[in-house]
């Protein structure tokens, strides 16, 4: 490249952390399909117990991780519009409260706080506001 082009490379920036950031949110996430799936097959072994216990650990730090990568991705993108927005603040939602259920930093309230933070509409919403703030040029 003959010449910094400055903008091309904030969207390269841009790019990179939300393909990390969504690669991140896709394998985090599936842990609650999977919990679904698993809770139909009871008494769950030992060892898928314990699968759990790793992937809700896993779920966690991929998450924080992705978050921030969100965060430079938004920082960095030329595209903003309102579907984005929502997505936004819905992922700052589902982090924060994710973090406070996890932490336990409201005690007493863990069942409300896993029953908001576990909504598969919720879920829903959230992949929508990705796929139609990504789809609007």
């Amino acid at each position: 490249m003959l010449f910094w082009d400055k903008s091309r490379e904030m969207e390269e920036v841009s790019s990179f952390f939300g393909f990390a950031a969504a690669i991140l949110f896709i394998v985090a996430n599936a842990y609650y399909p999977a919990r679904l799936i698993a809770r139909e097959f009871k008494p769950l072994p030992k060892a898928v117990v314990l699968f759990f216990k790793k992937y809700l650990k896993a779920h966690i730090w991929m998450n924080e991780v992705a978050f921030f990568a969100m965060v430079i991705h938004c920082h960095y993108a030329e595209e903003m519009n309102i579907f984005l927005v929502g997505t936004y603040i819905v992922t700052i939602f589902l982090t924060i409260e994710g973090l406070v259920m996890h932490y336990r930093l409201i005690p007493g309230e863990q069942k409300l706080l896993r029953m908001i933070h576990a909504q598969q509409v919720l879920f829903a919403v959230w992949i929508v506001l990705i796929v139609l703030g990504h789809s609007i040029e």
